[in-house]
C-alpha cells in the first residue's frame, strides 16, 4: 500500500522526502574541500616562480599528485551537484531537466578524465601534448 503525500500545500510545494542524501554529499564534498583547497594555495605560493623543472618536480611528487587530483575530482563533484541542483530548481519541463543534466554530468565526466590523464602524464615524466594534441 503506497503513501501518498500532497504535492502542494497552500500553494507550497511539499518535500517529496528526497534530497537528504544529495545535500549530505554537498556539504561532505565542502568539508572535504575547505583542506584541499588551504593546501592548493599553499602549494601555489610555494611554486611560484619555480618554473616549468620546478613545477614539473612539484608534480611528479606522488603525494601533491595524488592530492592534486583528488582536488580537481572532488570539485568536479561539487560542481556536478551544484549544476544539478540549479537544473532542478529553475528547469521544470521534464524532458529537458533530464537532457541538461544528463549534459551536465556528461561534461563534468570528461573534465575528470581529461584532469586524471594530464595529472598522470605529468607526474610520470611525459611532455606536455603538442599544438597537434597527439598522444
Amino acid at each position: 500500500m503506497s503513501r501518498q503525500t500532497k504535492a502542494f500545500v497552500k500553494g507550497v510545494k511539499v518535500s517529496e522526502r528526497h534530497g537528504a542524501g544529495e545535500w549530505t554529499a554537498e556539504r561532505l564534498s565542502s568539508l572535504i574541500l575547505i583542506p584541499l583547497a588551504l593546501w592548493a594555495l599553499w602549494s601555489g605560493f610555494s611554486i611560484a616562480g619555480a618554473g616549468y623543472e620546478g613545477v614539473l618536480d612539484w608534480v611528479s611528487n606522488r603525494v601533491n599528485a595524488a592530492l592534486l587530483a583528488a582536488t580537481i575530482l572532488i570539485s568536479i563533484w561539487h560542481m556536478n551537484m551544484g549544476a544539478k541542483v540549479i537544473v532542478d530548481d529553475y528547469i521544470h519541463t521534464p524532458g529537458s531537466n533530464r537532457a541538461l543534466s544528463a549534459l551536465i554530468g556528461l561534461g563534468c565526466l570528461l573534465l575528470a578524465a581529461a584532469s586524471v590523464f594530464f595529472i598522470t602524464r605529468l607526474a610520470l615524466g611525459s611532455a606536455p601534448l603538442p599544438a597537434g594534441l597527439a598522444f
